[in-house]
């Protein structure tokens, strides 16, 4: 018996509630079961069991999965020595558990055709004179394309396809590579007429792909989805060409994007990684803690950028890092900043980027008290007791509060908020996209709805990165999409809301249909308001194209008010 199918055999035999009920107390709340949760500090019951979709959520700290993630939560444990674990609690002899054979072929062979992907991309780059063109006023040196293996993927609707299918690769596997996608006709290219980054990780696997354009035109980036080798909130670009370095000097310097990753190499700051496309998680740190406890935040010195970098440095807090915070100059980034400045100017603000406690106390809005305490909330998420000894004696000379007094407000904070991360998780995802939340949700509690709905608009339109992963990876489900099988390979963002919304849809199921039809109706609004924005811009002279559009605008209204 393979893993998956030893998975749903569990789950046919083991009753979710009665098996949580062992490690928390639950009471019968309407449809569901309800406990304090044992993943973070609460007062009020926000943990949440469906017995009949047999999931849990909390809608405090995000936490969600099925009987056999619960256990791997609360004990520690890797998913093998969960299986095991529940397997025999099941009744099922352990003999009958065996390794997933077919798992580790079809890993190997998606490994496999993402190489010969960079292959055909790195080629078609060598041969494609507008993206060599672009790539050399970004100011990329032959020496980075080869290091980071830059590619190009052509504008053409299936030519990595057909190429893959002549090396002898299957339509299913190239599918689960996440390279190519159906489109109703038969199979497109993901990536066309974008500059690709291949994404690696520690072993030098090729598990992904970026893809950028050369344009304005939107998304600007777009990344691989989920696969059976790639995790998203897991992995840091360029970990495998900065390992080495990063062992040497320390710690790591993390940057937003691939260019501004690409560039600090091309100057000498080989110690630099990426998240992708995402704000840091805890996997993603946990991995890189392999490396280096000590990081440098490089952000742009705007609002955006010091609001996510505050938002960086709790994460950071919370898993045990020390580190300090590089802000540029208000619209520069390192990509842009490097090429003006070179690298003296660079090491330089390195060198005098900010302790946390500065950051924070620079930053803070209202009086010093104000500030204190706020800094003293991250020092209340840190685990690492002489790590906070050291902080709090840096917040004592910095703010000229007696280092006592300091202390008892510590204590003070700590027992109000049971030590818990000043990240905090109520808000899973900001709901800036109703519309979408509301699609994913509909879907979430009728899968059978799902390939009739996700045909009627286009999945590259969803402007929330975790939905429109999910859509993806239903789209790739097909008729065979469940709640099993969305949570199986879903990160920590896209599991929460998946068991968030099994447990509470947050819409009437009798309205379920009006819901979806005013969902795609927003959606398919927005991208209008899009391109009709985009139109001012760049055509504000064409008569023809803005006849087209109010015309486009009179059919929505229409559509609005029958």
């Amino acid at each position: 018996m393979n893993s998956e199918g030893l998975l749903e055999e569990i789950k046919s035999r083991i009753d979710i509630v009665e098996f949580i009920s062992d490690y928390v107390p639950l009471k019968k709340s309407g449809q569901n079961y309800k406990g304090l949760c044992p993943f973070h500090s609460e007062k009020t019951p926000s943990f949440t069991v469906s017995q009949t979709k047999q999931i849990f959520h909390c809608f405090g700290c995000g936490a969600g999965g099925d009987v056999v993630s619960f256990l791997m939560k609360h004990e520690n444990l890797s998913f093998s020595e969960a299986l095991r674990y529940m397997a025999k609690k099941a009744g099922i002899k352990t003999a009958e558990v065996r390794p997933d054979k077919d798992f580790s072929i079809k890993r190997e062979k998606i490994l496999q055709i993402n190489t010969e992907a960079m292959k055909f991309f790195i080629k078609n780059l060598n041969s494609s004179k507008a993206p060599l063109d672009y790539l050399k006023r970004r100011g990329i040196s032959e020496e980075s394309l080869k290091s980071f293996s830059i590619g190009y993927a052509p504008d053409q609707w299936d030519a990595l396809f057909s190429h893959l299918k002549k090396t002898g690769h299957v339509d299913s596997l190239i599918q689960k590579a996440g390279l190519i996608v159906a489109d109703g006709k038969g199979f497109r290219d993901s990536f066309r007429r974008r500059i690709i980054f291949p994404i690696w990780n520690l072993k030098n696997d090729v598990i992904a792909f970026g893809g950028r354009v050369m344009d304005h035109s939107l998304p600007k980036y777009i990344n691989s989805p989920e696969t059976e080798v790639f995790k998203k909130g897991e992995t840091l670009f360029a970990t495998n060409l900065s390992k080495d370095e990063i062992r040497k000097k320390g710690y790591a310097v993390i940057v937003e994007g691939y260019l501004d990753t690409v560039m600090c190499h091309q100057y000498g700051f080989k110690n630099t990684v990426a998240p992708l496309g995402t704000a840091l998680t805890s996997k993603h740190l946990q991995k890189l803690k392999i490396l280096t406890d000590k990081v440098v935040l490089v952000f742009d010195g705007d609002p955006a950028g010091i609001s996510a970098a505050r938002r960086s440095l709790a994460i950071l807090c919370e898993n045990g890092f020390k580190a300090k915070v590089l802000l540029l100059p208000e619209g520069e980034d390192p990509d842009s900043f490097l090429r003006k400045n070179g690298d003296l100017s660079f090491q330089k603000m390195l060198t005098d980027a900010l302790s946390m406690i500065e950051f924070l106390l620079n930053t803070s809005k209202g009086d010093m008290t104000d500030q204190v305490r706020e800094v003293l909330v991250m020092v209340a998420s840190v685990k690492d007791i002489l790590r906070a000894e050291e902080m709090l004696g840096e917040l004592a000379d910095r703010s000229r509060i007696n280092e006592p007094a300091l202390r008892s407000e510590l204590e003070r904070i700590k027992k109000k908020t049971g030590s818990q991360s000043v990240q905090g998780t109520k808000s899973i995802i900001a709901p800036s996209h109703r519309e979408e939340l509301l699609l994913l949700s509909a879907i979430v509690a009728f899968p059978e709805k799902a390939e009739s709905v996700l045909s009627k608009f286009n999945i590259e339109d969803i402007k929330d990165e975790t939905v429109r992963c999910i859509f993806r990876k239903m789209q790739m489900l097909g008729d065979k999409i469940s709640i099993t099988a969305l949570l199986d390979n879903a990160a920590d963002t896209e599991r929460a809301l998946i068991t968030k919304f099994s447990v509470d849809p947050g819409f009437d199921p009798e309205l379920a249909d009006q819901n979806i039809d005013d969902c795609l109706q927003t959606i398919a609004y927005k991208c209008f308001e899009e391109r009709k924005k985009l139109a001012d811009a760049k055509e504000p002279d064409d008569a023809v194209l803005h006849n087209s559009l109010l015309k486009e605008k009179r059919r929505f209204i229409k559509g609005a008010n029958p």
